[in-house]
């Protein structure tokens, strides 16, 4: 049988790329907060800060960095910025094993791997239209969430594992090998270069204020990202502190919480495949409103009784995983359809501030919510808030759209004038009949 065209020009080294780094950084998501909770003793509040410390660059880094991205050739990019994440976590177990691993150092790593993941990120996001034909986007990248959740559902399994025969910090080094190893995937790559370079450069504020208001008078990614940006909140805020109340509250091991988190990850597998036979049935706005709604699953995880504790922790998150990928795939392929080529990167960059920079926020008020009101009820109150993420999507023109857009081949004119919406976006999309 032919070999599909989407694997053709150089998708499958992306692909591989993706599937191999996060098969490490779930190893990491588990073995970072039980290195700084077994080894060094932190506390809940400290727990949550790390998290906020490894999503921090998206709020602080975000904006500029599609501008940036914009001015280097993407390939090398993405390959240096492997290279230095799997450096910084390999300092882990380096310190570990010499004895002088402190809080600090985890925090500066976090931050780092995070500062490196806004731009590879980007570029990565920027680069797909470029290796796939304009038809097969949205396949690709349910092709992309397939290998990510085939690393999230084996990652924290693994990770549960290494860490009780290796300790959390040793654990880490998989991580670091997993970079290096996507590094080397990438080296493959068709040369990338970066967009051509404009007769006369403009201010970084000037290019960067272009990318916000693009994302923010767009009308289909405007309440994407505000839906996205609350749903981060929430969901950033439950995963600083899962961690901690599922060992010190509901006195689960390493090795089951991995096996919660990785077989909860089989839903966002099964809901990466069944995408394309969703978006036929019921529409692309539908299925990301659905998305969202099914975030109550998380309410299963506040809930989880003393008895079959495990079989509901795992059922809740894999509903919510589930949801998740039918707002991925969809979310991205719409951005992607609906927004020029030479505009991409900013757009990407922009739209991680917007809907990456709440995480930050919602792992700090984690922290600070398990503080004031215990492990449990901070768990309880962003299990609730999550699944209000639909509303935006279903106040808005999303939810109209039944198949993925054409593709958008010019600038907008008055991308620049943020007094009225660009009339080349109110065009975008037309409904089908």
């Amino acid at each position: 049988m032919k070999m599909s065209s989407v694997w053709q020009g150089g998708f499958a080294r992306l692909w591989g790329s993706v599937g191999v780094s996060l098969l490490g950084t779930q190893v990491s998501m588990l073995a970072l907060p039980l290195t700084a909770l077994g080894v060094l003793h932190a506390s809940a509040g400290q727990v949550a800060l790390l998290a906020a410390a490894g999503t921090s660059p998206f709020l602080l880094l975000g904006l500029p960095a599609g501008a940036w991205v914009d001015r280097w050739p993407r390939r090398e990019l993405m390959v240096r910025t492997d290279q230095l994440r799997g450096a910084l976590l390999a300092s882990v177990p380096a310190a570990y094993l010499l004895g002088v691993l402190t809080l600090a150092q985890l925090y500066v790593v976090a931050f780092g791997v995070g500062a490196l993941s806004v731009f590879f990120d980007v570029a990565s996001l920027s680069v797909l239209p470029a290796l796939v034909p304009h038809d097969r986007i949205a396949e690709a990248n349910g092709k992309l969430e397939a290998a990510r959740a085939t690393g999230q559902t084996s990652g924290p399994a693994i990770g549960g594992v290494l860490v009780q025969a290796l300790t959390a910090p040793v654990a880490v080094a998989v991580d670091a090998l997993s970079y290096l190893a996507s590094a080397l995937l990438l080296r493959g790559l068709p040369e990338l270069p970066a967009p051509p370079a404009p007769a006369q450069r403009e201010p970084l504020l000037r290019l960067v204020g272009e990318g916000l208001r693009f994302c923010l008078n767009h009308r289909y990614i405007r309440p994407l990202a505000t839906g996205a940006a609350w749903l981060n909140f929430c969901v950033e805020g439950l995963l600083a502190i899962f961690v901690t109340h599922a060992v010190r509250d509901l006195h689960l091991s390493a090795a089951t919480v991995g096996l919660v988190l990785a077989g909860a990850n089989v839903g966002y597998l099964l809901g990466s495949l069944l995408v394309p036979r969703l978006n036929a049935r019921i529409g692309v706005g539908w299925a990301i409103a659905l998305g969202a709604a099914m975030h109550l699953g998380f309410l299963l995880v506040a809930f989880a009784p003393r008895t079959l504790t495990v079989a509901w922790l795992t059922l809740g998150f894999a509903i919510t995983a589930v949801g998740l990928a039918f707002w991925n795939v969809n979310a991205v392929s719409l951005r992607q359809a609906t927004t020029p080529s030479a505009f991409l990167a900013r757009m990407n960059a922009s739209n991680r501030f917007l809907i990456w920079g709440t995480m930050p926020l919602g792992a700090g008020a984690g922290g600070l919510l398990a503080g004031i009101l215990g492990l449990h009820a901070a768990v309880i109150i962003f299990s609730i808030g999550a699944p209000l993420s639909a509303v935006p999507v279903m106040l808005s023109a999303v939810r109209s759209v039944r198949t993925m857009p054409a593709a958008v081949r010019t600038m907008p004119a008055a991308v620049a004038e943020p007094a009225s919406q660009p009339a080349e976006l109110d065009a975008v999309w037309e409904p089908a009949s």
